[in-house]
């Protein structure tokens, strides 16, 4: 039985962009823009992918550490085995 070629509009390739792969996109060209920089500049390069990292891997430790001052109503840690600091919530009433 013969069948009608397919009209190319019904293809999902053809379908209009969605706002996802469109900030993909722009991600793309911001990303080989910035490899064109770190490229001419590695020092400045890797001072900037280091802050990145660290400001990522902090904001993530922050975070946990305010979910657990939220959960727990505080949290404690040492420094060098030696010094322990501790802050906790104080009750509402100023009673400890």
């Amino acid at each position: 039985m013969y069948r009608p070629p397919s009209d190319p509009r019904d293809h999902p390739a053809f379908d209009r962009p969605r706002r996802r792969s469109l900030l993909t996109g722009y991600a793309l060209v911001a990303a080989f823009f910035l490899s064109l920089w770190v490229v001419s500049h590695p020092l400045a390069g890797a001072v900037v992918l280091a802050a990145i990292v660290g400001s990522f891997v902090g904001v993530r430790r922050a975070s946990e550490l305010a979910r657990c001052f939220h959960d727990c109503g505080g949290f404690s840690f040492d420094l060098g085995g030696r010094v322990r600091i501790t802050i906790a919530r104080t009750d509402a009433d100023g009673a400890s």
